[in-house]
């Protein structure tokens, strides 16, 4: 792989604008290179050499002092928050004595109650510092290539001399010392302090994989074989699903009971497309979502997942619908497959098929069900709306439960799949979540900013909708025909009014459009990343889907659908508006986070008092006195620099 792909695949996302830009200046060199004058004519050009040597390198020269400021920023804000994670360790542990002196403190025998926090926050620590080493070298090398080409094509040493003048002096160059430096104390303390001695395990915790590093061809060849299987069963499945039309009992049956399973495994695989495009475009989902960066959850992995549970419902449909053959006399049991698999997948305790994600959306969904209770994340409430979407599947497994147990006990209800009240809460309860997730924000706020409330009236407006729908399900029977019921104006009014509502919460705040007016991104924004035409498809999308409402009225009052079926239409629908959903929304948050250049999870410990400030400033200054010290020793012309 040549520089330019490594550069591209190794630099962090959140920094992008702060880099070299190494493509740019290459092309220049390689158009000056095309576009020069012939050797031999020498006057002519070495006249042609210099002048573009002038512009190039005062170009050059321009960019260096862009990323020597930010990488100096980054570095004394690394500086600050090393000395003040040093005050720290003091702080928790109650020592007095020389602060620069760190070994003399004890090992971590009865640790307070605030060293776990400490320690993630020092482990979040020295991955940003990984990242800022990795931003030194990537950038370093870029313009250490860059006067190489320019030597080499244009058969000059003014890019051998620019070196040694202002890249080897320059921050950028100088500080890669002291990063290297801080990096190993931070190993070596919390190798002391956080793990008692043990290195081993302290590198486990803090080691970061390779950025770049390409897919495990185990993983890619699992995902292979299972994504096959699932193609090849899933086509067998639909030339049998035809064999169900001669008999219609059966057909109702097989349908009722598998809609669960195929909107989840429908639902699963368009997950596993948002992941690949994240991470494709660049979109730092790791960070977004809190993951543990030292070991994420790669698109290849998630397609295994997906395609084990979409292969083992696709044969459970099969062994449904060929039971005859297979000698099974009674096949209401092979649909409880698709309830009992991904339960299993979730709970399953041993480090297997992604553990880190389950355990990641077993603690989202810990958090989502006491939501007035706890801090909501960006990721709480980004669960708690894709539940919303899948709410027609929660309906279902509980229906699928429900047959079941009737089953059990020889009901004569058995085969009503109609709605019941316990149906009600759970079309509630996602809404219900997302509610209680608003106001809980806006509860710890300390500005109070209205958009909680503005937010929480879209999940409000929601109930609302769900409590008219059901009430009009109800009494439809005490009528003539739809209309004649007074709750289906009730229900329309409200679906109206909620509709529009959250349809422009949808493209003003959850996806950010709507910014510009009186350019080429009309109605969108100034920052893309995805083609244009994407957003305004996504608009138009996204308003016809929120309306399907009005569809599905009108089939079931002219006869053309039966409710079911429009309740299975209107399910696919909404699960391919929550992924165009997630593109945009994931987009926006990570827009916001470019703009502060954060590229690390901010973990935030208890303040320092006045005294620890002061303690933290002379620890700076010490740091700063032996950082140029070395300096000069290494480099004894850095002064005249």
């Amino acid at each position: 792989m040549n520089f330019g792909k490594t550069f591209e695949s190794h630099l962090t996302s959140e920094w992008r604008k702060q880099y070299i830009n190494y493509a740019e200046l290459k092309a220049k060199i390689l158009h000056a290179a095309d576009n020069a004058p012939d050797p031999r004519y020498k006057s002519l050009y070495a006249v042609y050499c210099l002048e573009f040597g002038d512009e190039f390198f005062t170009t050059l020269t321009a960019e260096l002092g862009r990323v020597n400021n930010f990488f100096d920023h980054k570095m004394a804000e690394a500086y600050r928050k090393h000395a003040t994670f040093k005050v720290k360790f003091i702080y928790v542990h109650r020592v007095g004595g020389d602060l620069g002196n760190i070994p003399s403190l004890p090992p971590l025998d009865d640790q307070p109650r605030n060293v776990s926090k400490l320690e993630r926050a020092y482990s979040e620590f020295y991955f940003s510092l990984v990242l800022l080493n990795n931003y030194q070298q990537l950038n370093y090398t870029g313009f250490y290539k860059l006067c190489e080409k320019f030597d080499k094509y244009l058969k000059s040493s003014t890019g051998h001399n620019w070196i040694n003048e202002y890249l080897e002096p320059a921050v950028i160059s100088q500080s890669g010392v002291d990063l290297s430096n801080m990096m190993g104390e931070v190993e070596d303390i919390y190798t002391q302090y956080i793990t008692k001695g043990d290195r081993g395990k302290a590198m486990e915790k803090l080691r970061v994989p390779p950025l770049g590093q390409p897919t495990s061809p185990t993983h890619i060849f699992s995902a292979g074989v299972l994504l096959g299987l699932f193609i090849v069963s899933a086509v067998v499945c639909l030339f049998s699903y035809y064999s169900l039309f001669s008999n219609p009992e059966l057909l109702s049956t097989f349908v009722r009971l598998y809609r669960a399973s195929f909107s989840l495994m429908l639902y699963g695989f368009g997950i596993v497309i948002n992941l690949h495009v994240w991470q494709t475009v660049g979109i730092n989902h790791v960070l977004i979502f809190e993951l543990n960066p030292r070991n994420p959850t790669v698109p290849v992995k998630l397609l295994s997942t997906a395609s084990f549970y979409g292969y083992i419902c696709t044969l459970s449909m099969l062994f449904f619908i060929h039971h005859d053959e297979f000698g099974v006399k009674d096949p209401l049991y092979f649909p409880l497959v698709g309830l009992l698999v991904p339960l299993a997948l979730l709970i399953n305790p041993i480090r297997i098929l992604n553990y880190s994600a389950r355990m990641w959306v077993l603690r989202s969904f810990g958090r989502i069900l006491v939501a007035p209770f706890c801090y909501v994340s960006f990721a709480d409430f980004f669960v708690a709306d894709q539940m919303i979407s899948l709410v027609q599947c929660i309906v279902d497994f509980y229906q699928l439960i429900r047959f079941y147990v009737r089953y059990q006990l020889n009901s004569v209800k058995t085969f009503d799949f109609e709605p019941d009240y316990v149906v009600y809460f759970l079309r509630c309860l996602p809404a219900w979540f997302r509610l209680a997730q608003c106001l809980k924000r806006y509860w710890d706020s300390k500005s109070k900013p209205t958009s909680y409330l503005v937010n929480a009236f879209a999940y409000g407006s929601t109930l609302i909708v769900v409590t008219f729908s059901t009430i009009q399900l109800e009494t439809n029977a005490n009528y003539e025909n739809l209309f004649a019921n007074p709750w289906t104006w009730c229900y329309l009014v409200s679906s109206f009014i909620s509709t529009i509502y959250c349809t422009a919460w949808d493209l003003i705040q959850d996806y950010g459009l709507f910014k510009v007016f009186d350019c080429s991104n009309i109605f969108l924004r100034k920052r893309l990343i995805y083609p244009k035409m994407f957003y305004y498809f996504a608009i138009i999308a996204d308003l016809s889907i929120r309306f399907i409402w009005v569809f599905e009225l009108y089939m079931i009052h002219y006869n053309i659908l039966l409710p079911y079926n429009c309740k299975t239409l209107t399910s696919i629908c909404e699960i391919a508006r929550r992924f165009i959903w997630n593109f945009l929304r994931l987009e926006n948050e990570h827009l916001y986070n470019c703009g502060n250049y954060r590229a690390t999870r901010d973990i935030f410990v208890s303040a320092l008092n006045s005294r620890d400030e002061l303690l933290v400033e002379t620890m700076l200054d010490e740091s700063r006195r032996s950082s140029l010290a070395a300096r000069r020793q290494s480099n004894p012309m850095t002064n005249s620099h």
